[in-house]
């Protein structure tokens, strides 16, 4: 094993990049920083029907838009690439030959018929199914002949018997498992082209990976890689599996329950920083009370010692809650650059105002956004007058439609006749008119607010029709009280 850490991840290029392979990823990363070491990212695209290069591009765009540098890839290089798995078929070739020779490995003629009725026999026996090691004794000499004379066969593992496998695991501690758990199971196509375990142990050996660090569900494919490493006599390295990523549900992360790639959560409007502080959570803490953390405190802090067993939940709400920390931390200025984009798509007509006004509304409502892609929404009773139930002006007031839209003339009256229109002016004449009313405070400004938002929920309501201005406020006072007297 190298004594420097060097470690990597291997995702495939078959979509974008996943919130489990993103969390593998960072944890990789943070491991790698956090100990001087170096973060490989290696594409495999053994599976050549469906691989992309979009798809490459893609997993290239998440890591990068989450902070996650790697030192070594197929678009930076490196001394040991090539770094996609495609471009490494010679190198396979010559394991698979040496495994051959060895006799560590052999050729295997059975049909993908044959085997697909020996394993129904076996389920329908209610047994497990398990390569029955019918060309197990074929020569090489033998195996080359057929080969010579047109058949294609697969490549299975000679696997020994009575071998126990032992590792300790960095977030599992010891795993036992022994040999006759598995059969011999294939490691090459009829193509020659090496199936998963075999490429990533030859890859994971001639780059010099010190620790491999990845998910839970690959612990079988461990103890698979464990017996491969051991056939062709390469060092082991130590070996760490995350816990698995649930919904609220605890059931595993999937498209069905929400989303699961890291690009919809970019374009819902989610801040990269919010998103890998939130991932690095996800099975993994600092040790003290901090939630919301830097990528430079999450390195300073990483230690696989603290990275959990048991599986990690995935509440969209704690993402929500933790991205809106992050909003309130940002420049007014930058915040309302960035939510720009998500009112235009919206056409919400933002070209159209002043700077500074959009400046105003956004400063309302930075305590309450959570994410950008919650603004047209938020903000559309700033740009147009929102189509309300006449009901929601009395509702919880205990008055009747006409007292509400006599107290609401009385508003308009009186404010229409402010010198000053501001918040601490509009204020001080609507609790004078509570008063004069005799009414308690919310009968009156949940009417009022209703007006002129078409909401029950809004920012602070005089800070609100500061902002909106005096002509638009009374205007849809108005429209307020005729709806109550149709």
């Amino acid at each position: 094993m190298s004594e420097e850490i060097r470690v990597r991840i291997a995702p495939s290029p078959t979509g974008k990049l996943h919130i489990g392979n993103a969390r593998t990823g960072l944890f990789n990363y943070l491991f790698a920083r956090s100990n001087n070491g170096k973060f490989i990212l290696r594409v495999d695209d053994t599976d050549r029907q469906r691989s992309t290069k979009e798809a490459e591009h893609a997993i290239y765009d998440g890591f990068n838009w989450l902070g996650i540098q790697w030192d070594e890839g197929p678009d930076k290089g490196g001394d040991y690439g090539p770094y996609r798995q495609s471009e490494r078929i010679d190198l396979y070739r010559s394991v698979i030959n040496a495994l051959l020779e060895s006799g560590n490995a052999y050729y295997c003629f059975c049909s993908k018929d044959e085997i697909a009725e020996k394993r129904t026999k076996a389920e329908k026996a209610h047994e497990i199914y398990r390569y029955d090691n019918k060309c197990r004794d074929i020569t090489l000499d033998q195996a080359r002949k057929r080969i010579a004379n047109g058949e294609t066969p697969v490549i299975r593992l000679r696997i020994p018997e009575g071998l126990v496998i032992t590792f300790n695991d960095l977030v599992r501690d010891e795993v036992v498992v022994k040999s006759e758990a598995f059969d011999d199971f294939v490691i090459v196509k009829p193509n020659g082209d090496p199936l998963y375990n075999l490429a990533t142990v030859i890859d994971d050996h001639e780059m010099k990976i010190s620790h491999v660090l990845r998910g839970q569900d690959h612990l079988t494919n461990t103890s698979k890689q464990i017996l491969i490493y051991n056939a062709l006599g390469y060092d082991l390295p130590m070996f760490g599996h995350f816990s698995l990523i649930m919904d609220k549900n605890r059931k595993k992360l999937s498209k069905r329950t929400g989303s699961v790639n890291v690009d919809e959560f970019k374009n819902q409007g989610f801040l990269p920083q919010a998103m890998t502080n939130f991932i690095a959570l996800l099975g993994w803490s600092p040790g003290d009370n901090r939630e919301k953390m830097t990528m430079n405190e999450m390195i300073e802090t990483f230690s696989m010692q603290r990275v959990q067993k048991s599986d990690a939940i995935f509440d969209t709400e704690k993402l929500l809650w933790l991205n809106g920390m992050y909003l309130r931390d940002m420049s007014l200025e930058q915040l309302t650059e960035d939510l720009i984009p998500f009112l235009r798509e919206a056409r919400l007509p933002v070209d159209d105002v002043s700077k500074d006004w959009l400046l105003k509304i956004v400063a309302l409502e930075q305590e309450r956004i959570k994410v950008f892609s919650e603004a047209p929404d938020v903000f559309e009773f700033f740009f147009k007058d929102l189509p309300y139930d006449k009901t929601l002006l009395t509702k919880k007031t205990k008055k009747t439609d006409g007292e509400v839209a006599e107290a609401l003339k009385l508003v308009k009256k009186r404010l229409s006749s402010l010198s000053k229109w501001s918040e601490s002016e509009l204020e001080s004449a609507c609790r004078q008119m509570v008063e004069e009313l005799g009414w308690k405070t919310g009968q009156l400004f949940m009417p009022i607010r209703v007006a002129v938002t078409g909401r029950k929920a809004t920012p602070p309501l005089f800070d609100t029709m500061e902002v909106l201005g005096r002509d638009l406020s009374l205007n849809r006072i108005d429209k307020a009280v005729e709806l109550l007297t149709v």
